[in-house]
């Protein structure tokens, strides 16, 4: 899922709760979070078409796209690199949305669970925001966090998906964020080492490596 434009950005309740710390003033009318929509969606179109340092360095740019003045602007984001933080949070909140979606259809066995973390995971990456403040720009601590949070919560879809089928997991709340980790990592390098398309022989080494470790923390019961 990505912001295709200001018209298209609905903040879920969630998603404000993730902004709320980085905002200079929260807004308090619908009205206020829809002038923060528009930010925030004017600033991922221009990171997706004229990238970072545009959003960065041309504030006069950004708020004419969002048709939004200065002084609003000012009354909710410190600056324009704390716009590109709040997109960095909203991404990470959606890795809830694409664990959802990755589990939509039942697996058929544990190597397809396994394969879809990787699946899910590169689908994330498959946007040029995601690649350019993940893999280009380095994480604030805020969005490390909110990122390890989801990713914690995916992990424990796939406890629940191997159970579906049948198995036991024998591993702890670790075990599943290290599944989600070891995807997550070769994913990063699948996509730096072909920039706007992953290298499927990195992406076959991703999901065998999530594969093992899963096969390593099963038990069939039935």
């Amino acid at each position: 899922m990505t912001i295709d434009g200001a018209e298209g950005l609905s903040l879920t309740d969630e998603m404000k709760a993730a902004l709320r710390p980085a905002l200079r003033r929260i807004p308090e009318q619908a009205r206020s979070w829809r002038r923060v929509e528009a930010v925030l969606a004017a600033a991922e179109q221009i990171l997706e078409a004229d990238g970072y340092d545009e959003v960065v360095q041309n504030l006069s740019g950004l708020c004419s796209r969002a048709a939004v003045p200065t002084g609003t602007f000012y009354t909710y984001f410190e600056n324009t690199e704390v716009v590109l933080e709040c997109i960095r949070l909203l991404w990470a909140e959606r890795i809830f949305e694409y664990t959802d979606a990755a589990y939509a259809r039942p697996c058929k066995t544990w190597q397809e669970v396994a394969d879809r973390v990787v699946d899910g995971t590169l689908e994330f990456f498959s946007h040029t925001a995601t690649r350019t403040l993940w893999l280009t720009h380095q994480l604030s601590v805020p969005a490390r966090e909110a990122e390890l949070r989801a990713n914690a919560w995916a992990g424990s879809r796939i406890r629940v998906e191997v159970q579906r089928l049948g198995y036991a997991f024998t591993g702890d709340e670790l075990d599943e964020l290290v599944l989600v980790e070891i995807a997550d990592q070769l994913c990063r390098l699948a996509f730096k080492a072909r920039t706007d398309t992953p290298d499927p022989a990195l992406v076959d080494r991703a999901k065998r490596a999530t594969r093992a470790y899963l096969a390593t923390l099963l038990i069939e019961t039935k």
